[in-house]
């Protein structure tokens, strides 16, 4: 008769073991011998006691693809049994109803790489609909029946809820939350192979949604769903854009100034993302449309607030410009600083520590930084150094005046400054005059009227 020691037993074996040695230690007053490579390696085998290691797939042949298919168009002709086999593996066959009868009407007795294949397709096809069907019920029905030695079955079989259950890939998704563990080890860990299976994804969004719901409250959920859950590069590419503009557009990534920071600096960071204003960038946002408004207005007042509080000498803005241009924050399209050498010099510590792009900042090779703010029907050129006047540009005269509003070449002063063909030219009045009673503000705000462009409007 054969004894098998369970993991406990072998664990409490080698702690009684490991006790003895260190009395034996103490009586003879030195160190006994390292253990055989044959100890040692029992240590490791004990250790990996109770872990789960996922089981590699296996490629169904398509010969045993035609067997079946055959088998469809003529009974007569039942697939052999190493097909029957293979065929669990492939989950367009494995998971329908017609296969599922086969195996229950033949009585076809599975093995243990069989019943995991089964289990892997399942997976591959999973969805809510599918979770609560006759299929995955069954397939569960044959885990339970499981009585063989294999270990991640019996493993699996005891846990088959969550591995097979209706709400399975949400207690997988919200385990994951619970430990905050990589999203691959955490699914070998379980012994699943395929973190990006249809389960594997259901089970992220769960995680991801427990996340945002309590991202304002607990950092360390914050920081879990913007360093591991979000740049896992297993999401399907609209699931993808769908999660990020849940986070982005979620009302505590609103009010909270500390969310939308950390919210901001991964959307800028993330490749399948970065700042939706630069043309290498506008296709990774097709279709994210609020939320790609809600980021371009975020960094438009990162842009109009560095300009008039780092870009104009000594950080003063004497006419208030800073906080008008706030006002009108959610109509801007695209905005630019363009800085002189000097500003850019001066300024390019505080610009990496925003976590924002340099390419971004263009350059003026005159005596004064620029500001760009598209506003779609008009375009508002601003300067850094006093004396200077804003000017106000028709949209079918950008073209003339900005060719290339992303251009890596310099800006000329006399090109951004030409009466000839702006709207007008805004001197920053604060008090009455004879032609602008209510000030540059007033005279601003009546023009940009004039075009739709209203504070606090959205596109």
């Amino acid at each position: 008769m054969t004894i098998v020691a369970s993991g406990n037993e072998l664990s409490d074996s080698l702690h009684a073991l490991r006790a003895m040695a260190r009395e034996l230690e103490r009586q003879i007053g030195e160190p006994l011998p390292e253990p055989s490579l044959g100890l040692a390696r029992l240590q490791v085998a004990v250790a990996s006691l109770g872990q789960m290691r996922p089981t590699k797939s296996l490629r169904c042949p398509e010969e045993y693809t035609k067997e079946w298919n055959q088998f469809l168009q003529n009974e007569q002709s039942l697939p052999a049994p190493r097909a029957v086999r293979y065929l669990c593996w492939q989950p367009e066959i494995a998971t329908g109803q017609t296969f599922q009868y086969y195996l229950d009407h033949h009585h076809i007795d599975l093995n243990a790489r069989s019943l995991q294949g089964l289990v892997r397709s399942c997976h591959a096809r999973w969805s809510p609909e599918f979770a609560r069907g006759q299929v995955v019920t069954r397939v569960r029905d044959r885990l339970a029946a499981y009585k063989g030695a294999n270990r991640l079955l019996s493993q699996w079989k005891a846990i088959s809820t969550v591995i097979m259950g209706p709400k399975g890939a949400e207690e997988f998704g919200a385990e994951m939350v619970e430990k905050a563990q990589g999203i691959k080890p955490h699914c070998e860990s379980w012994g699943i192979a395929d973190e990006t299976s249809a389960y594997g994804q259901a089970a992220v969004r769960h995680a991801a949604e427990i996340c945002r719901d309590q991202m304002d409250r607990i950092p360390n959920i914050r920081q879990y769903l913007l360093a591991e859950l979000l740049p896992w590069t297993g999401w399907a590419p609209d699931l993808f854009k769908q999660e990020v503009s849940k986070v982005v557009l979620h009302p505590a990534t609103t009010q909270a100034a500390d969310v939308k920071e950390s919210v901001r600096r991964f959307v800028l960071n993330e490749t399948r993302l970065g700042d939706p204003r630069l043309p290498r960038n506008r296709l990774n946002w097709v279709g994210m449309g609020e939320a790609e408004r809600r980021v371009i207005e975020w960094l438009s007042q990162l842009d109009i607030v560095f300009f008039f509080e780092s870009v104009l000498p000594r950080g003063k803005d004497p006419h208030g410009r800073k906080d008008f241009w706030l006002r009108y924050v959610s109509r801007v399209v695209r905005s630019r600083p363009l800085l002189r050498w000097d500003d850019r010099y001066r300024l390019e510590e505080v610009l990496k520590q925003r976590g924002q792009e340099l390419a971004h900042f263009g350059s003026t090779s005159g005596f004064t930084s620029a500001f760009l703010l598209d506003f779609g029907p008009i375009l508002a050129v601003e300067f850094s150094a006093v004396g200077n006047a804003c000017y106000l540009y028709n949209k079918n005269e950008v073209a003339k005046i900005v060719p290339d509003f992303w251009t890596s070449s310099s800006f000329e002063l006399a090109q951004l400054k030409q009466r000839r063909v702006c709207v007008d030219r805004i001197v920053h009045r604060k008090g009455k005059s004879a032609g602008h009673s209510g000030g540059w503000e007033e005279e601003t705000a009546q023009i940009l009227a004039r075009f739709g462009i209203r504070p606090g409007d959205r596109r």
